[in-house]
């Protein structure tokens, strides 16, 4: 089929395609099944950021997560609520059918009648005001005041008679109405009205509008304006200004009187009650008859008239209406429950209107058209018609925009253009076009085309960094740039004529793993490039993309950003899967989700249209919502302690804290935080209106209280107090006064101990002192024994030693074994002399010393073997204190005798080149005295049972707490040491 016929047969299939109509409010509704006492429902009110609510089973208070009722239980004396009004302290007024006027405080929470105005008619009132004094009660055709100060009542009969060319309102004070006035049924209802601190009233078919001062009509209001009219309600314009409304119109008029506006709707009817939105548009409940009532909505531009039981698909008449501070549409019914319209602004297309919702792309064909495609199909929607109609049935496309304004949709069957033209690209998206052409990007491909949609060249191959998918997510071109994010990597590069690109830098490291790039933002205004990833939010210096970094959004940790959008005030939105965020300067400014009005948490597209609407694609369809200001936050909710002071009992394991949390305002996203104490930290809990916490110890504790919404900052901190009593054992002077027992029972018991230890230790410093003193005539005593022993036993032995040899030389050569034993006396008499000088040593105090023993050792090692062919070393490493220890006495012989023994059996045996005498000291104050050599080494257990090591280990065992060892390999020498602790006095 030609290009130009298929596409002629498209646009006839399109244009009998099914149309469908867009919701058009985010509706909530709300029945006895969500708490509410009874679907029949009067009047509404919105106080202190809760809803009251009169209904046919007493009075409703919605905090927006939940209903609290009073009955007739609860001091109300009939159940039918019709009217509400505040006066200037803590109560409001109750206007209730057969009941009379109540007075409710809100301090207290509680309700009980007025004690006056206890006139039998006046128990049937459905509405009513209050200003300063004077308290207003009335029905269709009866007013009741009575004035606080003068504690007077009265019944107030209106009346009508001609007079100065028009019909003029008076009223019968408590008496009947003048007999030569002929009652009629009146069409339009008595009304009252406080404005510009006055007390305005109208209707009963009466023209102009009147102020009641007490009990008498004074003077007319904007008469030159009103004048004429009857009018049948009132209320305050935004701007401070007034609208009213009378048969079939409301106008609206400045707070000095003059027309602005007018609003048309079925002359048939009159309106009861009127409110100005902030968009100027008009909502008004209008009345064919008092028991027929309809609620409208008028356009302010185009004066389109929106019926809202229509619009919330109400089952019953409605009966009252309300426009809170919020602007939002609060409608009750006559059986069918609450209905609340969030917005009549936004626009919202959903899962009834849409196959598949899920929202791919959004554009602009012109100022009435907006295009949208969805995962199947096109769609094209009438903004001034609020039309839908289906555009390309059975197409995933994106729907492509170009600088010209003509329109191609790229899809996985191809390219339409609605020119007629055509490209060979599959679903792609157009990210922009500079002097080489029109790019797009394909998958993991970036194309670029020329002015007749050729192909010029194709880039792939980009970075993928931690995430081993190539596709693109998002490009930004310029004449001499191209910024390129996959799903892995950032990526910037020159761009050159010749289509060459080259990498100048690439963003990996500073993402995390299986962090995804979701979108980026180039905003010239403050040269950052923005980057929305699945994990937080980032910003980049566009000006320095050589060694710029990735700056994280620390409000924004934490949050999977799905897309970036910029509007025409300069704000950021930034799109997430759990709503909308904006910012300002790169700070965080308001928040957005379901709660808010969204048709759903998870973002995929945004767009603003010419006329600033914003458009936003999500998993359950499209929204608008007017752009026409700067976001802020919204008001944070009415959050505080019920109670300035809390008490309770240390007995108790929990304690409940009654708390106050309301706010008609995205209660469904309501966080609430407490903490004890200044310097506590803020805990987070579930709504509730009883905090339970556990039981704290006796004493008294400062609590704080607060809250937020998605939309709004977190309200000043409510505080309040905590008491907790406790028994007497559990006071603070209790447990003082126990600590002071104690504390002078130990002061006590510690002076006697003390005195105890002082004589303890005087006994022990003589002890000490005498001790010393023996060690002191010890020492001298063993010093005289070595010296009496060297001069006697060794002189003798000397003397012994020298008469044998003189003996032995005379006799030389002439008595062989006379000579012999000479020679044997003179040995055993050296050796006796050198055993004997050992021991002689050994006795002397002085050589108790670890350095004298070692050295004395090391003395005689130098001395036995210089005579023979082998080498002696030797190696001292110990502290300068250990070389001072002091030694038990008897342990140095037994340590000199054990390596002499060693020595001579080294010399005898071992036919060794070396020896080596150490004594060491370790870290854990361990000391190890060594012989070794480099002999021929020896099996120990074949020379287990000789004398001279029986000897060594039999000495060993005298040095208590020590260990003694032999280690010998044949070959390779043999080592004697021994080791004990320079600590060796735990042993003793």
């Amino acid at each position: 089929m030609p290009v130009k016929f298929k596409y002629c047969f498209l646009h006839i299939v399109f244009f009998i395609s099914l149309w469908c109509n867009a919701q058009d409010a985010f509706i909530h509704h709300w029945t006895t099944k969500d708490g509410l006492p009874h679907n029949f429902i009067y009047h509404l009110k919105e106080d202190n950021n809760v809803l009251w609510i009169g209904t046919d089973d007493g009075l409703s208070i919605f905090n927006g997560h939940s209903f609290k009722t009073y009955s007739t239980k609860d001091g109300l004396k009939s159940p039918y609520v019709i009217g509400f009004n505040r006066n200037y302290s803590d109560s409001l007024f109750l206007f209730t059918w057969k009941g009379g006027i109540h007075v409710f405080n809100t301090e207290q929470d509680s309700i009980h009648t007025y004690p006056y105005l206890q006139h039998k008619a006046a128990n049937k009132l459905h509405k009513g005001i209050v200003l300063s004094d004077d308290v207003y009660g009335w029905q269709w055709s009866y007013i009741y005041h009575f004035n606080t100060n003068t504690k007077k009542g009265y019944k107030l009969s209106p009346y009508s008679k001609q007079e100065n060319g028009k019909k003029e309102l008076f009223f019968s004070v408590n008496k009947p109405v003048p007999h030569y006035i002929i009652k009629k049924t009146t069409l339009v209802p008595i009304n009252l009205v406080r404005f510009q601190n006055k007390i305005l009233v109208m209707g009963y078919d009466t023209q102009g509008l009147k102020v009641l001062d007490g009990n008498k009509v004074t003077d007319d209001f904007f008469e030159n304006a009103l004048g004429d009219i009857v009018l049948s309600c009132a209320n305050q314009a935004k701007d401070g200004g007034l609208i009213v409304g009378t048969m079939g119109k409301i106008i609206k008029l400045s707070p000095r009187g003059i027309i602005q506006d007018t609003f048309d709707f079925d002359p048939a009817f009159y309106a009861s009650d009127v409110y100005e939105l902030s968009t100027g548009d008009m909502v008004a409940s209008i009345n064919k008859t008092m028991d027929h009532q309809k609620n409208i909505l008028i356009k302010k531009k185009s004066k389109k008239i929106i019926e809202l039981e229509k619009l919330v698909k109400s089952k019953s008449s409605s009966s009252s209406l309300l426009v809170d501070k919020k602007d939002r549409i609060w409608v009750s019914t006559q059986g069918d429950g609450l209905f609340l319209i969030h917005n009549t602004e936004c626009r919202y297309i959903g899962i009834e209107d849409l196959s598949i919702p899920h929202i791919l792309s959004i554009n602009e064909q012109n100022d009435s058209t907006i295009l949208f495609s969805t995962t199947n199909q096109v769609y094209e929607y009438n903004t001034n018609e609020e039309e839908l109609k289906i555009k390309y049935p059975a197409k995933r496309a994106i729907v492509n925009i170009f600088e010209d304004k003509s329109i191609a949709f790229t899809s996985n069957k191809g390219s339409i253009f609605e020119s007629g033209d055509s490209i060979d690209i599959q679903y792609s998206k157009y990210v922009g076009r500079n002097y080489g052409g029109r790019w797009f990007i394909e998958e993991d491909t970036l194309k670029v085309f020329d002015q007749k949609n050729k192909i010029i060249k194709a880039f792939h191959k980009f970075p993928e960094g931690k995430i081993t998918q190539p596709k693109i997510s998002q490009a930004i071109i310029s004449d001499s740039s191209l910024w390129i994010a996959t799903k892995g990597a950032l990526s910037y590069y020159d761009y050159s004529p010749n289509y060459k690109l080259t990498s100048v830098n690439v963003w990996i490291e500073q993402l995390e793993s299986g962090e995804r790039i979701n979108d980026i933002l180039l905003d010239p205004q403050d040269t950052l490039l923005w980057v929305a990833t699945n994990y937080s939010l980032y910003t980049l210096d566009a000006n320095r993309p050589k060694e710029a970094l990735l700056q994280k959004i620390s409000s924004m940790e934490n949050t999977n950003c799905t897309k970036l959008y910029k509007d025409h005030f300069g704000q950021l939105w930034v799109g997430t899967s759990n709503g909308l965020c904006v910012l300002r300067n790169g700070n965080l400014k308001r928040r957005y989700n379901k709660s808010s009005g969204l048709i759903s948490n998870y973002i995929t597209e945004i767009f603003e249209s010419s006329d600033h609407n914003l458009w936003i694609g999500t998993h359950q369809g499209i929204m608008s919502m007017p752009n026409n200001k700067i976001a802020l936050p919204i008001a944070p909710p009415t959050v505080h302690w019920k109670d300035k002071v809390y008490k309770s009992h240390s007995k108790y394991s929990t304690i409940q804290l009654p708390l106050v949390a309301n706010s008609l305002s995205e209660m469904e996203s309501i966080r609430l935080q407490y903490k004890i104490g200044k310097a506590g930290d803020w805990i987070n809990f579930t709504y509730t209106d009883r905090l339970n916490i556990t039981n704290k110890s006796p004493g008294e504790y400062p609590l704080f209280l607060r809250g937020k919404t998605i939309g709004s900052e977190w309200s000043k901190p409510s505080k309040s107090a905590l008491i907790i009593n406790g028994y007497f054992w559990e006071s603070n002077i209790f447990k003082v006064s126990i600590i002071l027992i104690l504390l002078s029972g130990i002061i006590y018991y510690s002076n006697i101990k003390i005195k105890e230890e002082k004589l303890k230790s005087d006994k022990l410093k003589e002890i000490i002192r005498s001790r010393a003193e023996t060690q002191k005539k010890l020492a001298r005593i063993r010093k005289e024994i070595a010296q009496d022993f060297h001069d006697e036993m060794g002189n003798k032995l000397a003397s012994i030693t020298v008469l044998a040899d003189l003996a032995s030389m005379k006799l030389k050569g002439k008595d062989a074994d006379t000579e012999k034993i000479l020679l044997r006396i003179e040995g055993q008499s050296k050796s006796l002399y050198n055993g004997t000088r050992d021991f002689i040593w050994s006795i002397d105090a002085k050589n108790d010393e670890l350095g004298m023993i070692y050295d004395y050792i090391k003395d005689f090692g130098e001395e036995f073997f210089d005579e023979l062919e082998i080498r002696y070393h030797s190696k001292k490493n110990i502290s300068h204190n250990t070389e001072q220890l002091t030694l038990p006495h008897s342990w140095s012989l037994q340590l000199v005798l054990i390596f002499k023994e060693a020595m001579t059996n080294i010399a005898k045996y071992a036919q060794a080149k070396h020896v080596y005498l150490s004594i060491i000291e370790s870290d854990d104050d361990m000391i190890r005295i060594e012989v070794k050599d480099d002999g021929l080494g020896f099996d120990i257990p074949d020379k287990s049972k000789g004398n001279g090591l029986k000897n060594m280990k039999s000495r060993a065992k005298k040095i208590t707490g020590s260990s003694f060892d032999i280690e010998s390999e044949e070959g390779k020498g043999t080592s004697v040491f021994i080791t004990f602790s320079r600590k060796f006095g735990n042993y003793e």
